[in-house]
């Protein structure tokens, strides 16, 4: 018998098509690592504003405010018994810093804040206003308006990773969440 050394060639053969269909079941699952954060993120800021408006509202019933509250010493306007739907309030809101020289063709660049970029103040009507799916704003002269926050490097219009808040005056409602389609 001869003394054998290395692998033949079916045996590498084997391996090879192991490992491609490892690659192919495995891959997938980490190919949208930085979506999954991207989202995980988004969800976190959606949690973060909630227990916001929840103290918000607090502050509303306490001070019998119509008009605006101090929340943790930022002054936030009150439209229809509610926060205000802009970009002021949501850094207020959520405690964060993001400044306001961001670009305006939001529309077609990605976010390149360090975090988040934040577009308020929008209603139907207004150029860019993003309709949120299953909260549709009346068109009635933009009483009521709708704010959003999303991740760096992603555009707000396209990409469908963003979290909202809605302030529904004419109704005197609120609805925040997130949209993570596009995570």
């Amino acid at each position: 018998m001869k003394n054998r050394n290395g692998f033949t060639l079916i045996e590498l053969v084997v391996v090879i098509v192991i490992l491609g269909v490892l690659a192919v079941v495995a891959a997938p699952r980490f190919i949208n690592l930085s979506g999954d954060a991207s989202g995980a993120s988004i969800s976190g800021v959606e949690a973060a504003l909630k227990s916001a408006l929840k103290f918000a509202e607090a502050r509303i019933e306490i001070d019998n405010a119509e008009s605006s509250i101090d929340y943790e010493g930022e002054t936030i306007s009150l439209t229809g018994g509610y926060p205000a739907a802009s970009a002021g309030t949501l850094r207020s809101l959520l405690q964060i810093e993001v400044p306001s020289s961001w670009t305006r063709n939001w529309e077609t660049v990605p976010c390149d804040e360090p975090e988040f970029c934040i577009l308020g103040n929008m209603y139907p009507g207004k150029g860019g206003y993003i309709e949120v799916p299953n909260h549709p704003l009346d068109s009635n002269g933009g009483q009521d308006r709708a704010s959003y926050i999303w991740p760096r490097g992603y555009v707000l219009k396209t990409n469908g990773c963003y979290a909202y808040y809605i302030n529904e005056a004419s109704k005197e409602v609120y609805h925040s969440g997130s949209i993570q389609t596009g995570c």
